[in-house]
Protein backbone atom coordinates (compact mmCIF):
# COMPACT_ATOMS: atom_id res chain seq x y z
CA UNK A 1 0.00 0.00 0.00
CA UNK A 2 3.13 2.29 0.96
CA UNK A 3 3.94 2.02 -3.29
CA UNK A 4 0.12 2.80 -4.06
CA UNK A 5 0.62 6.34 -1.96
CA UNK A 6 3.90 6.60 -3.92
CA UNK A 7 2.20 6.90 -7.29
CA UNK A 8 -0.96 8.82 -5.57
CA UNK A 9 2.03 11.30 -4.56
CA UNK A 10 3.24 11.74 -8.05
CA UNK A 11 0.13 13.88 -9.54
CA UNK A 12 -0.24 15.53 -6.68
CA UNK A 13 3.16 16.85 -7.30
CA UNK A 14 3.14 17.57 -10.52
CA UNK A 15 0.01 19.51 -10.03
CA UNK A 16 2.02 21.72 -7.13
CA UNK A 17 4.74 22.39 -9.03
CA UNK A 18 2.62 23.28 -12.10
CA UNK A 19 0.78 25.52 -9.91
CA UNK A 20 4.18 27.11 -8.22
CA UNK A 21 5.46 27.16 -11.65
CA UNK A 22 2.24 30.15 -12.62
CA UNK A 23 4.31 32.18 -10.14
CA UNK A 24 7.29 32.57 -12.23
CA UNK A 25 7.41 33.86 -16.00
CA UNK A 26 7.64 30.88 -18.17
CA UNK A 27 10.70 32.49 -20.04
CA UNK A 28 12.64 33.44 -16.90
CA UNK A 29 12.79 29.70 -16.06
CA UNK A 30 14.16 29.28 -19.84
CA UNK A 31 16.47 31.96 -19.55
CA UNK A 32 16.97 32.96 -15.73
CA UNK A 33 20.34 31.24 -15.77
CA UNK A 34 22.04 29.86 -12.52
CA UNK A 35 18.90 31.22 -10.51
CA UNK A 36 16.30 29.60 -12.50
CA UNK A 37 18.45 26.60 -12.74
CA UNK A 38 18.57 26.31 -8.91
CA UNK A 39 14.67 27.39 -8.49
CA UNK A 40 13.77 24.74 -10.77
CA UNK A 41 16.02 22.15 -9.18
CA UNK A 42 15.57 22.36 -5.67
CA UNK A 43 11.77 23.81 -5.34
CA UNK A 44 10.00 22.73 -8.35
CA UNK A 45 12.11 19.14 -7.86
CA UNK A 46 13.26 18.87 -4.65
CA UNK A 47 10.60 20.18 -2.32
CA UNK A 48 7.47 20.03 -3.67
CA UNK A 49 8.16 16.22 -4.81
CA UNK A 50 10.16 15.01 -1.98
CA UNK A 51 7.17 17.25 0.68
CA UNK A 52 4.64 14.95 -1.60
CA UNK A 53 6.40 12.19 -0.84
CA UNK A 54 6.66 13.41 2.91
CA UNK A 55 3.17 13.93 3.47
CA UNK A 56 1.84 10.44 1.98
CA UNK A 57 4.75 8.95 4.76
CA UNK A 58 3.89 10.79 8.27
CA UNK A 59 -0.06 11.56 7.54
CA UNK A 60 -0.46 7.54 6.45
CA UNK A 61 1.95 5.54 7.03
CA UNK A 62 3.72 6.59 10.27
CA UNK A 63 0.69 5.85 11.94
CA UNK A 64 0.33 2.10 10.50
CA UNK A 65 0.86 -0.62 13.44
CA UNK A 66 2.74 -2.39 11.19
CA UNK A 67 5.31 0.33 11.61
CA UNK A 68 7.19 -1.34 14.53
CA UNK A 69 10.69 -0.91 14.35
CA UNK A 70 12.86 2.20 12.73
CA UNK A 71 13.94 0.15 10.42
CA UNK A 72 10.28 -0.09 8.69
CA UNK A 73 10.29 3.46 8.30
CA UNK A 74 13.71 3.20 5.77
CA UNK A 75 11.35 0.19 4.21
CA UNK A 76 8.13 2.24 3.35
CA UNK A 77 10.06 5.52 2.45
CA UNK A 78 11.72 3.46 -0.29
CA UNK A 79 8.35 1.91 -1.21
CA UNK A 80 6.95 5.28 -1.67
CA UNK A 81 9.63 6.25 -3.46
CA UNK A 82 9.86 3.89 -5.94
CA UNK A 83 5.58 4.35 -6.62
CA UNK A 84 6.68 8.07 -7.55
CA UNK A 85 9.19 6.77 -9.43
CA UNK A 86 7.42 4.31 -11.18
CA UNK A 87 4.38 6.94 -12.51
CA UNK A 88 7.11 9.41 -13.06
CA UNK A 89 8.68 6.98 -15.14
CA UNK A 90 5.43 6.29 -17.29
CA UNK A 91 5.14 10.19 -17.50
CA UNK A 92 8.95 10.68 -19.38
CA UNK A 93 8.74 7.06 -21.54
CA UNK A 94 5.26 8.35 -22.99
CA UNK A 95 6.39 11.90 -23.60
CA UNK A 96 10.02 11.00 -24.67
CA UNK A 97 10.24 7.44 -25.73
CA UNK A 98 12.06 4.20 -24.90
CA UNK A 99 15.50 6.00 -25.59
CA UNK A 100 15.92 7.45 -22.34
CA UNK A 101 14.67 3.79 -20.01
CA UNK A 102 18.33 3.03 -19.58
CA UNK A 103 19.09 6.18 -18.15
CA UNK A 104 15.88 5.82 -16.07
CA UNK A 105 16.73 2.90 -14.42
CA UNK A 106 20.33 3.36 -13.70
CA UNK A 107 20.18 6.97 -12.37
CA UNK A 108 16.46 8.04 -11.51
CA UNK A 109 14.84 5.00 -9.98
CA UNK A 110 17.95 4.32 -7.49
CA UNK A 111 17.76 8.19 -6.74
CA UNK A 112 14.44 8.04 -6.06
CA UNK A 113 14.88 5.09 -3.70
CA UNK A 114 17.77 6.85 -1.92
CA UNK A 115 15.99 9.94 -1.11
CA UNK A 116 12.85 8.06 0.25
CA UNK A 117 15.03 5.69 2.55
CA UNK A 118 16.83 8.60 4.32
CA UNK A 119 13.60 10.19 4.72
CA UNK A 120 12.22 7.05 6.20
CA UNK A 121 15.44 6.57 8.46
CA UNK A 122 14.68 10.07 9.78
CA UNK A 123 10.96 9.53 10.40
CA UNK A 124 11.69 5.99 12.52
CA UNK A 125 14.10 7.18 14.58
CA UNK A 126 11.45 10.24 15.48
CA UNK A 127 8.79 7.56 16.09
CA UNK A 128 10.69 5.80 18.34
CA UNK A 129 13.36 8.33 19.92
CA UNK A 130 14.14 7.74 23.18
CA UNK A 131 11.49 10.12 25.48
CA UNK A 132 13.39 12.81 27.81
CA UNK A 133 14.24 16.19 27.66
CA UNK A 134 17.34 15.89 26.81
CA UNK A 135 16.71 14.38 23.34
CA UNK A 136 14.73 17.48 22.34
CA UNK A 137 17.50 18.76 20.08
CA UNK A 138 17.96 15.59 18.41
CA UNK A 139 14.25 14.99 17.86
CA UNK A 140 14.00 18.50 16.70
CA UNK A 141 17.00 17.70 14.31
CA UNK A 142 15.89 14.47 13.04
CA UNK A 143 12.37 15.99 11.76
CA UNK A 144 14.57 18.48 10.16
CA UNK A 145 16.74 15.98 8.34
CA UNK A 146 13.50 13.84 7.32
CA UNK A 147 12.89 16.29 4.75
CA UNK A 148 16.06 18.67 4.59
CA UNK A 149 18.46 15.89 3.15
CA UNK A 150 15.86 14.19 0.43
CA UNK A 151 15.52 17.74 -0.80
CA UNK A 152 18.66 18.75 -0.49
CA UNK A 153 20.43 15.92 -2.54
CA UNK A 154 16.95 15.44 -5.27
CA UNK A 155 17.92 19.17 -6.07
CA UNK A 156 21.39 18.34 -6.22
CA UNK A 157 20.67 15.88 -8.58
CA UNK A 158 18.34 17.93 -10.35
CA UNK A 159 20.87 20.63 -11.18
CA UNK A 160 23.85 18.49 -12.27
CA UNK A 161 20.99 17.24 -15.23
CA UNK A 162 20.17 20.70 -15.99
CA UNK A 163 23.25 21.64 -16.66
CA UNK A 164 23.42 19.39 -19.72
CA UNK A 165 23.87 15.52 -20.41
CA UNK A 166 27.75 15.60 -20.96
CA UNK A 167 30.25 13.44 -19.54
CA UNK A 168 31.30 15.37 -16.49
CA UNK A 169 27.55 15.44 -15.55
CA UNK A 170 26.84 11.59 -15.50
CA UNK A 171 29.94 11.48 -13.62
CA UNK A 172 29.21 14.19 -11.20
CA UNK A 173 25.39 12.24 -10.80
CA UNK A 174 27.39 9.33 -10.56
CA UNK A 175 29.53 10.18 -7.83
CA UNK A 176 26.55 12.16 -6.02
CA UNK A 177 24.69 8.63 -6.19
CA UNK A 178 27.59 6.86 -4.75
CA UNK A 179 28.16 8.50 -1.92
CA UNK A 180 24.18 8.52 -1.09
CA UNK A 181 24.43 4.88 -1.35
CA UNK A 182 27.44 5.36 0.89
CA UNK A 183 25.18 7.32 3.54
CA UNK A 184 21.86 5.35 3.62
CA UNK A 185 23.86 1.81 3.56
CA UNK A 186 25.34 3.23 7.11
CA UNK A 187 21.67 4.35 8.28
CA UNK A 188 20.12 0.92 6.96
CA UNK A 189 22.66 -1.16 9.37
CA UNK A 190 21.94 1.27 12.07
CA UNK A 191 18.08 0.84 12.08
CA UNK A 192 19.04 -2.78 12.01
CA UNK A 193 20.85 -3.01 14.81
CA UNK A 194 17.81 -1.22 16.72
CA UNK A 195 15.49 -3.72 15.58
CA UNK A 196 13.37 -5.22 18.55
CA UNK A 197 13.26 -8.34 16.20
CA UNK A 198 17.23 -9.05 15.60
CA UNK A 199 18.20 -11.54 18.34
CA UNK A 200 20.38 -10.98 21.34
CA UNK A 201 20.95 -6.89 20.36
CA UNK A 202 21.10 -4.29 22.49
CA UNK A 203 18.90 -0.87 21.32
CA UNK A 204 20.96 2.40 20.75
CA UNK A 205 20.62 4.45 23.50
CA UNK A 206 18.42 7.20 21.16
CA UNK A 207 15.65 4.90 20.33
CA UNK A 208 12.63 3.46 22.06
CA UNK A 209 10.99 0.27 20.34
CA UNK A 210 8.10 -1.70 21.98
CA UNK A 211 8.98 -5.34 22.85
CA UNK A 212 8.90 -7.90 20.01
CA UNK A 213 5.00 -9.63 20.01
CA UNK A 214 6.04 -12.14 17.39
CA UNK A 215 7.93 -12.10 13.87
Amino acid sequence: FAYLLGLYAMPVAQSAASAVSDWVSEEWLHLGGEPARLFEAFVLCGLIEELAKGIMLIAAVYHWREFDEPLDGLVYGVAIALGFATFENYLYLSSHGVAIAWKRALFAVPAHALFGGSMGYYAGRVKFMAKGLRLTRDLFRDRVLCLALPVLFHGAYNYALLHGLSWFTWTAISLLSLGFWFFVLRRVRRAQRASPFRPKTMLPSDFHVPPAQGV
